[in-house]
Order: C-alpha cells, then sequence, then structure tokens
C-alpha cells in the first residue's frame, strides 16, 4: 500500500501526463488536490489524507473507528486547520488541542471525537474508559474540555463507564435504560466491587476468572467485608446476563426496595430453585 503527493510522484520520475494516465488504468486513485493512492479503500485513502495533508486528525465515527480497532468506513471525517471536502471525505475546522495517534493515523482524543457523534459514541467511551480508573480518566478529560455538550453528557449519563466486562456493560445500560445509575468498580473495604447501587452491590462472576480457589476464596471474603460494612450483596453470573437479563433486573429492583424497607413482589428467581426457570440448566 502506497500514498504520494504529485511532488513525490514526480520525483519518482512521473511526468504530469503519466499520472494522469495511471489513473486512467486504475493504478492511481486521486484523493484530493495533489494526493494519491494506490488502493481505494477506506484505510488507504485515511492513510493517504494523512500523508497528504499532515495537519489533519481523524474524528467521529472514524476516529471510533480507529480506537475500537474496526474496519473502516465511507465516508472519513477528520478536522484540520481548514474546511475540506472530497469523494468520500469531509475535514471541518478546528483547532485540535487534543489529539494523538493510533496504529499510526493522527485522531482526535477520544473525548473531543465523541463530540461528533455524541448519540453514538457509548462504544468509544465504554472501551477508552473502562476498568478501574476509567471514571477518573474521565472526569479528568471533561475537565479539561470544560464544556461538555448536552448530547454528550446524556450519552456518558447512559454509558457504563469504568465496566470490564461486556456483561457488565449489558447489566448496566439496562440499569440506566429504566432510570438506575449504579458506579462502577467501586472501592469498599480495599476490595473492587462491579457495581454499586447505594446501599446494594452487584457482582457479575465470569466462568473463567472464578475457576480458580484461590479466586473463589478472595470473593468469600470480599463478600463478607461488603456485609460488615453494610452492603447487600446480588451475585449474578455471566449466563444470568446473556440469557435472563430481565429477571436480574427484577431482582435488582425489588432488592433495592427492600434495602429500604420495602416489601416488593419478588420476581420467580428468588421465590423459585434456580433448575425450575434458568435456560443453562
Amino acid at each position: 500500500m502506497g500514498e504520494w503527493t504529485t511532488a513525490e510522484l514526480r520525483g519518482r520520475g512521473l511526468s504530469k501526463n503519466a499520472i494522469r494516465h495511471k489513473v486512467r488504468e486504475g493504478k492511481l486513485f486521486r484523493v484530493h488536490r495533489g494526493i494519491y493512492t494506490d488502493k481505494w479503500t477506506p484505510l488507504a485513502v485515511a492513510r493517504a489524507l494523512a500523508h497528504g495533508l499532515s495537519r489533519i486528525h481523524f474524528t467521529g465515527k472514524t476516529a471510533q473507528e480507529i480506537y475500537l480497532g474496526r474496519q473502516l468506513t465511507f465516508p472519513l471525517e477528520a478536522e484540520g486547520p481548514r474546511t475540506l471536502k472530497g469523494k468520500n471525505f469531509h475535514v471541518s475546522h478546528s483547532r485540535l488541542r487534543a489529539t494523538c495517534k493510533i496504529n499510526g493515523l493522527p485522531v482526535v482524543q477520544p473525548l473531543w471525537a465523541a463530540r461528533k457523534i455524541s448519540r453514538a459514541c457509548r462504544p468509544l467511551l465504554e472501551e477508552h474508559y473502562r476498568g478501574k480508573h476509567g471514571p477518573g480518566r474521565l472526569e479528568r478529560d471533561r475537565r479539561r474540555m470544560r464544556r461538555v455538550p448536552k448530547p454528550l453528557k446524556n450519552t456518558i449519563r447512559r454509558a457504563a463507564i469504568g465496566a470490564d466486562s461486556p456483561p457488565e456493560r449489558t447489566l448496566s445500560r439496562q440499569l440506566r435504560a429504566e432510570g438506575i445509575y449504579p458506579e462502577h468498580n467501586v472501592l469498599i473495604a480495599g476490595y473492587r466491587f462491579d457495581l454499586r447501587i447505594g446501599k446494594l452491590v452487584v457482582e457479575v462472576d465470569g466462568w473463567e476468572y472464578h475457576k480458580h480457589s484461590v479466586t473463589f476464596q478472595a470473593d468469600r471474603s470480599k463478600q463478607n467485608a461488603a456485609v460488615a460494612h453494610g452492603y447487600t450483596v446480588l451475585r449474578f453470573t455471566a449466563d444470568d446476563i446473556n440469557h435472563h437479563l430481565n429477571q436480574a433486573i427484577l431482582l435488582i429492583k425489588a432488592t433495592l426496595d427492600v434495602v429500604k424497607g420495602g416489601k416488593p413482589k419478588l420476581p420467580s428467581s428468588a421465590t423459585q430453585p434456580y433448575w425450575t426457570w434458568h435456560r443453562c440448566v
């Protein structure tokens, strides 16, 4: 794969007519004035743009695809010192204060890139701000940005910031959709818990991580510590979330009511043995 400017092609001994001839033959593709590539794919065009327009950085959906390791798609979105439009790409004017490089491609940093796709940036936010340090890094970036657009604020509120695994994210998203906003990777008595909602903590256990005896012991001690500190603990498996999400949500809601002193109607997952209703048994 190659990308060149007109000056570089001329330096390789190609005349203007020779360049035009290669374009007509499909051996070269003109990306923009003075910028060429030998393949017409989103990645090739992105590399050519970055090579020929050294001060642009990809943003929006293109940045999200780059950060998530996805295949790039047209149209490409970028920011730069001036507005440019071409076949299958658009560069909008920006001062570009928050940028970096990913796999050789210049990109706007995640929170800034997310402004361009505020309603569709949840995958980018959840991946970039995952893990125990995710919420803190997001908060620092929000302070750096100073003014966070309202649509982006709303997406942040709906995103499972700090969650480690896909089942945790699935559970968190559904809770948020129903107006319950858990914290992730919360520290209690020296232990990290997956979700906390007031005085209720929720753990989502994966089979691979929890198959070892040391982990089994740690989880028992961890749960005991949370209870001793006044928390109620619910534990779900990945199968619970993947196959019985609605039951998990109902049980969390009922338990929150119990914690507050209520007497809710309990879901079947709390009133019947699991082998009578669980799909994975």
